[in-house]
């Protein structure tokens, strides 16, 4: 029974997540863009899971904000 009532918790707590990575990558964005494009990803892939978020919620985020293809 508890089941469902837990995947409806991560499911709906997901999307917040996702929103404070982005505010995150957004404030640490201006300081990266002097570097190329994969180095500037794998700095704000590294800054961001330094401050625990899941490397699914990370890989998500470095691809909006760097621009990096979606992975096949």
């Amino acid at each position: 029974m508890a089941t469902p009532l837990v995947d409806a918790a991560l499911a709906a707590g997901g999307d917040d997540e996702v929103e404070r990575a982005r505010a995150v990558a957004r404030r640490r964005l201006p300081a990266l863009r002097r570097a190329d494009r994969a180095r500037a990803a794998a700095r704000l892939r590294d800054h961001l899971l330094r401050r625990g978020y899941s490397a699914a919620i990370v890989a998500r985020v470095v691809r909006e904000s760097v621009g990096l293809p979606p992975e096949a």
